[in-house]
C-alpha cells in the first residue's frame, strides 16, 4: 500500500458523463501513513446545465443553489497537482474516474487521473472480499462499525467515510478509538473496537485541534434590509454569536478562519488590533467584513447552505506553541505570518480568500509547522 492515499467522491448532475452530466460537488481527503493530514480539496460547483430530478433527489444540490459557484476548469489544475504520485481510492471508481476525465478533458487538459495517479476501486475490492452481498457505500461503513446518520449524499461526508471504512475493512491499523464528527453535522457514536482509523477533516478537527481555534459566531442569514456604509448600501448579514467572552474580550492580535456549512475552511484572515474578533468583523452592529467575502457569505445564505462558522484564536494564545524565533516577534508579525503560511498551506480550499501572500521569513513549513499540535 502506498503511504499517500487520496480519497474521492462526486456528486454530478446526472448518471452518465457520456451524455454530457457535469460534477456538482468533488472532495478528496489525504491520509497518509494510515492517518487523516487534514489536507481536504473539496468544492462546489456551476455545472452550467440543470441538475437532473433523480440526481437533486440524492444529493439535495439544485440548479439554482450551485449557479455562481466555480466552475470546475477553475479547479482541474489543484485537482491534478493534488492527487498527483497517490494511490486514489473511491466507490465505483469507473463511475468517478469518467466524470472527472470528462471534466479534464472539458477543461483542456491532457492528462487523465490514471496518469497521474493509481486507480483502487473499493468496491471491487467489497465484491472479492464479500462476494454475494450487499457492497454499497453504506454496507461497507455498517461492517466497519461506524455508526453515523446519513441523509442527503455529500462528496465530503463520503469521501470522509470511505476513508474510514476503508482502514477498518481493508488495512486495519491500531489506533486509539475515538468520537468524530460528521462533515454533515450526523451524529456519530463511539466504536466499539480500538483497530479504526478516525479520519477527521472537519472544521472542527483541522481548526481545534491543528489551530488552537474555537467558533465565535455564525452567520445565519442575509436580510433584504441595508446599512449605509462608504456611498454604498450593504445587505444586512444576521449573526448569533456563540462564545460572547471570545467574541468581545478576548483581545487581538488574533487570527481567524470561517468555515461552509459542509466545515471546509474557506477564508483565513487576521486582525492587528487590540479590540476581540467584532472590532474586526462589526460595523453599525452588522457584520461588515470584506465585500468579496461578503458576496460569498450571502450568495450561500440566500440559497439556504448556511450557518457559516467563524473561528478565532488570539496570538497570545497559541504564542507557547510557537518556536522561539517566531515567538520572539511581535504579536501584529505573529499574526501576519501565520495568516500568510496558512492561507499558502489550505489554498485549494480557501475559495473566499481574495489574496495569497507571500510567507515571511522564518515562517516556512519546515521550520516549526510540525511543532504545532
Amino acid at each position: 500500500m502506498s503511504e499517500r492515499l487520496v480519497f474521492i467522491d462526486t456528486e454530478t448532475t446526472g448518471i452518465s458523463a457520456r451524455h454530457g452530466h457535469r460534477i456538482v460537488e468533488l472532495a478528496a481527503v489525504e491520509v497518509i501513513c494510515g492517518k487523516a493530514t487534514g489536507r481536504v480539496l473539496h468544492s462546489l460547483f456551476d455545472p452550467e446545465r440543470p441538475v437532473d430530478l433523480g440526481a437533486e433527489r440524492v444529493h439535495g444540490l439544485c440548479s439554482s443553489a450551485l449557479r455562481g459557484k466555480p466552475k470546475f476548469r477553475d479547479f482541474a489544475g489543484n485537482l491534478l497537482e493534488f492527487v498527483r504520485g497517490s494511490e486514489c481510492i473511491m466507490h465505483n471508481a469507473a463511475f468517478d474516474t469518467a466524470f472527472i476525465d470528462s471534466e479534464l478533458e472539458r477543461a483542456g487538459y491532457h492528462e487523465r487521473l490514471a496518469t497521474v495517479a493509481k486507480i483502487i476501486c473499493s468496491m471491487r475490492l467489497a465484491k472479492a472480499r464479500y462476494p454475494g452481498e450487499s457492497v454499497t457505500l453504506d454496507a461497507l461503513v455498517r461492517r466497519a462499525g461506524i455508526s453515523v446518520e446519513r441523509g442527503l449524499h455529500s462528496a465530503l461526508e463520503d469521501a470522509s467515510l470511505l476513508a474510514e471504512a476503508y482502514f477498518q475493512i481493508f488495512h486495519e491499523r491500531v489506533e486509539p478509538s475515538t468520537v468524530s464528527a460528521s462533515p454533515m453535522g450526523g451524529k456519530r457514536k463511539k466504536m466499539d473496537t480500538t483497530k479504526t482509523i478516525s479520519v477527521t477533516t472537519t472544521a472542527d478537527s483541522c481548526i481545534t485541534a491543528m489551530l488552537g481555534m474555537e467558533k465565535t459566531i455564525e452567520l445565519t442569514s442575509a436580510s433584504k434590509e441595508t446599512f449605509y456604509y462608504r456611498q454604498k448600501h450593504k445587505r444586512i448579514i444576521v449573526h448569533r454569536v456563540v462564545d460572547e467572552k471570545r467574541w468581545k474580550r478576548i483581545s487581538g492580535p488574533l487570527l481567524y478562519a470561517v468555515t461552509d456549512a459542509s466545515g471546509t475552511v474557506r477564508y483565513f484572515g487576521k486582525w492587528e488590533g487590540a479590540t476581540a474578533l467584532y472590532g474586526r468583523w462589526l460595523r453599525h452592529d452588522t457584520i461588515h467584513h470584506q465585500e468579496r467575502a461578503r458576496n460569498f457569505y450571502i450568495s450561500d445564505l440566500d440559497a439556504g447552505l448556511g450557518p457559516i462558522a467563524v473561528w478565532s484564536v488570539s496570538v497570545q494564545e497559541i504564542k507557547e506553541k510557537l518556536p522561539a524565533h517566531v515567538k520572539a516577534l511581535p504579536d501584529k508579525d505573529i499574526a501576519a505570518g501565520l495568516e500568510a503560511l496558512w492561507i499558502l498551506r489550505w489554498k485549494h480550499q480557501l475559495s473566499w480568500n481574495s489574496r495569497s501572500e507571500p510567507v515571511p521569513t522564518g515562517f516556512s513549513d519546515g521550520e516549526y509547522w510540525n511543532e504545532l499540535p
